[in-house]
This record gives structure tokens, sequence and C-alpha cells, in this order.
């Protein structure tokens, strides 16, 4: 197991070691969700990079690999719309799956302007196995919370990430 893990720490919620990083007051910050999001954000990450690290991808890869596999035919313009990818970042990282042997593309039949991803057997392979790794990572971010509160913080992760499927009484107004 990954020794992030096996400490159970989470650095940047922790106290700094730094003492001239001890002086700081966040108190402000801790009590706003992008603080808090951002957080949550990067300890995942640098979580994901070490649990993952036997297989070699990244979560931008690891987002390609699931969103090609579960969408057949999906262009390159879809796939950046979705994960909010640049075109240009997402042709690299494109660039790299295929030099893998992960993914291939071609031009699609129906607009010759579109580039069709799909997945190689062998990038197959590594979505099936990044899918049940991805499984138990998952859980074991969200292992500070019970069973409930998990589906409770996944639900409300959803409706402020799809506003627009929250009932016409509960968007926020601005």
């Amino acid at each position: 197991m990954p020794k992030f893990f096996a400490t159970n720490k989470f650095p940047l919620l922790d106290k700094p070691e730094d003492s001239a990083a001890e002086t700081l007051v966040l108190t402000a910050l801790q009590q706003t969700p992008g603080y808090l999001v951002r957080v949550l954000q990067i300890q995942i990450f640098e979580a994901f990079f070490e649990y993952f690290s036997p297989i070699g991808i990244s979560p931008a890869e690891h987002s390609l690999l699931i969103v090609i596999r579960d969408n057949p035919a999906v262009t390159q313009s879809q796939v950046a719309s979705v994960l909010r990818i640049q075109l240009p970042n997402l042709v690299k990282i494109l660039l790299k799956l295929e030099t893998n042997g992960l993914i291939g593309r071609k031009r699609s039949r129906m607009d010759k302007r579109a580039v069709e991803l799909t997945l190689t057997a062998r990038g197959e392979r590594l979505a099936t196995q990044a899918s049940k790794m991805a499984d138990v990572f998952n859980g074991l971010m969200l292992s500070p919370l019970s069973a409930s509160e998990q589906k409770q913080f996944l639900r409300m992760l959803s409706r402020l990430v799809h506003p627009q499927m929250n009932r016409p009484d509960e968007r926020p107004r601005l």
C-alpha cells in the first residue's frame, strides 16, 4: 500500500511543519468551498500519482481511458469539452496514449473534420485495470466518511457540479 495511505496523513490540511507557515491564520480560507475543494483536489492528485504509479497513468490519462472506453468513437472535441481540457493540451496527452499503443485515432466518416478515438486491445486492458484500481482508490479517499456520508457527499458534489439538475427552487440565485 502506498505510504500516503499507510500514514493516513493529509499534508495540506495538517499543521504545517515550516515555522514561518505556522504563523499563518487560515481560518477564513478554511471556511470557503473554493479553498477546501482545491486542497482536497491536490490531496487526491498527490495520492493518485502514488497509488497509480505501478501502471504509470495520470488522472487525465485515467479519465481519457474511461471516457473513450465508455463512449465508442467519441471525438477529440467532445472529450475536450466534457473533461474541460484545452484541445492543444488534450492532443499532447492523446499522442502519448497513442504512442504507448493504448488508443487509436481516425477521421470520422460522418464529419471529416472530427477525429474519433477508440481504445486498442491494450488500452481496453489498461482501462479495466485502472477502473478496478479506481474503485479501491476512491474507497480509500472517502474512507474518513461513513458509507451514508460518502453517498451524501457525492450527491452534494454532483449537485454543485451540475446545478442545472437541481430543482428550480433549489438553484442558487446570482
